[in-house]
């Protein structure tokens, strides 16, 4: 992705085809049913109902085809994923993965800064745009993937790869123009120094936070606008936070019109066309045409109404369950890429970017293996 920076769905796509023809060469697919045997009922149907809901709501969208498409685009990468952490559980992937992988991102943000630094001496060579943004993906990912890996290396075992890795992708996030990276950093933060109280308050304090998050998107923008001072929007200009607010407060009209069912799975990009256009405040009604709201439970509510908000309130409240088995140091790293998720969510990309659900598949992945033993958890 520091050379393409949308190449990841891709790759992790052809990861899942690698893993499944070597089980299928060598006879062993049969694992896979024992292990697809083995989950629970409420997953699969939160699971089917996840990749449905979206399908039915295209035959209300403005662009079904298009949205046929974005669907598709996330649906791939988490199918990947998926097929990833069924493999892994049937057999671990070698030590020596981890290893590789993680100085292949030490390598990877090494790349990314000397080229923020060095003002782009190779991206000259790529028929691409040269611009800071055009990291900003990379940097992303390289974050999400940081807290799974780290763990999955070892302080303990490999401690000059282990901090050579956190110190390397910690300083590229600063240099960088991510400053959806530099909030995620922030959460991860805060999060890491809750994570030492009782889990049992941590979860509780956790779900109020993101629930809240969740459902108070139909007046987020308004919220936002009347509770941020004016100092503060001033003061972070440089991150368009005005333009940000009118955004969110334009969607969260949206949102209020279409307030069950939404206005059908990624019609965000073509909302300034929508016939509710109209019907939002002239103030603001140009940032429809932005594409989409920059905060993807926002986005989710848009598109997908209160029914999408359950869909993505049961899936967090899966997480953090699934979490509350979790050794500590799986425990501490999954929270930490939970909520420096959901913060990188709130106020950046759109929701269904193919990019975006690649990252948080593969962290999730890494996520089902035992740091001591290389075995899959469930």
């Amino acid at each position: 992705m520091a050379v393409a920076n949308r190449s990841s769905p891709l790759f992790l796509a052809c990861a899942a085809l690698f893993v499944l023809a070597s089980r299928l060469a060598s006879g062993a697919i049969g694992s896979y049913r024992a292990v697809l045997a083995g989950q629970r009922t409420g997953v699969l149907i939160l699971v089917l109902c996840a990749a449905a809901y979206p399908l039915i709501s295209l035959s209300w969208a403005m662009r079904p085809a298009l949205g046929l498409f974005a669907w598709g685009e996330a649906v791939l990468p988490a199918v990947s994923s998926a097929t990833l952490i069924v493999s892994w559980r049937a057999a671990p992937p070698p030590r020596w993965m981890v290893g590789a992988l993680a100085r292949t991102m030490l390598i990877a943000a090494g790349l990314i800064a000397a080229e923020l630094l060095l003002d782009f001496p190779l991206r000259r060579f790529l028929p691409e745009r040269i611009g800071t943004f055009i990291h900003n993906r990379p940097v992303v990912t390289l974050f999400l993937l940081l807290g799974p890996v780290l763990v999955l290396v070892g302080f303990h075992r490999q401690r000059a790869l282990f901090l050579g890795l956190l110190l390397g992708i910690v300083a590229t996030i600063i240099v960088s123009d991510s400053e959806a990276a530099k909030l995620g950093l922030l959460a991860a933060a805060g999060t890491f120094a809750l994570s030492y109280a009782p889990f049992v308050w941590v979860k509780r304090f956790l779900t109020v936070v993101l629930l809240g998050l969740i459902w108070i998107q139909p007046f987020f923008g308004n919220a936002v606008a009347s509770l941020v001072p004016d100092k503060a929007i001033e003061a972070t200009k440089g991150g368009h936070s005005r333009e940000r607010i009118e955004l969110w407060q334009a969607f969260s009209d949206v949102a209020r019109h279409y307030p069950i069912f939404g206005t059908g799975f990624a019609s965000s990009p073509h909302m300034g066309s929508h016939p509710v256009a109209a019907e939002i405040n002239p103030a603001y009604r140009q940032m429809l045409k932005v594409g989409h709201p920059h905060n993807a439970f926002l986005q989710a509510w848009v598109e997908l109404g209160a029914i999408g908000a359950v869909l993505l309130s049961a899936l967090v409240l899966w997480v953090l369950k699934s979490l509350s088995g979790a050794p500590a140091d799986i425990r501490r790293a999954g929270l930490m890429t939970l909520m420096s998720t959901s913060a990188i969510a709130l106020v950046s990309h759109g929701a269904w970017q193919g990019w975006w659900i690649a990252a948080i598949a593969l962290a999730t992945a890494f996520l089902t293996l035992d740091p001591s033993h290389s075995r899959p958890r469930d």
